[in-house]
């Protein structure tokens, strides 16, 4: 088999409607498992994979070995904060003023600097 070299790698955050067209199923119900047997719509829906021996992936139709497994969704009653980017767009929000929506810093300042190694760019 033929290795290759990785070129490059890139992560990003999928849109919500990105996340609803690549799930399998959304997540209706808390139940993994009813009466032994994994429930639809619930944290173990068989379309998001199997870990069970005997059981196959309703996706794929692969066993518990051979199945990547899939993600599904939950539909929140409203929007939410990803906790990861809190402290990013805080100290973005803080650099901006609240009124006049102009930058609060000067470009010499060290954390004007700084700030302008984020992957965006503010224009004024």
């Amino acid at each position: 088999m033929e290795t290759k070299a990785v070129e490059s790698i890139q992560f990003g955050i999928l849109s919500p409607d990105e996340i609803r067209r690549f799930s399998v199923c959304e997540i209706k119900s808390a139940l993994s498992y009813e009466a032994g047997k994994p429930v639809k719509d619930g944290l173990s829906d068989l379309r998001l994979g199997t870990i069970d021996r005997g059981v196959r992936c309703t996706t794929d139709d692969a066993d518990h070995i051979s199945c990547p497994g899939y993600f599904g969704h939950l539909e929140l009653a409203r929007p939410v904060f990803h906790h990861g980017f809190l402290k990013t767009v805080l100290g973005v929000l803080r650099c901006v003023g609240y009124s006049s929506s102009k930058i609060l810093l000067k470009s010499d300042d060290p954390d004007y600097i700084r700030s302008s190694s984020l992957c965006f760019t503010v224009s004024t």
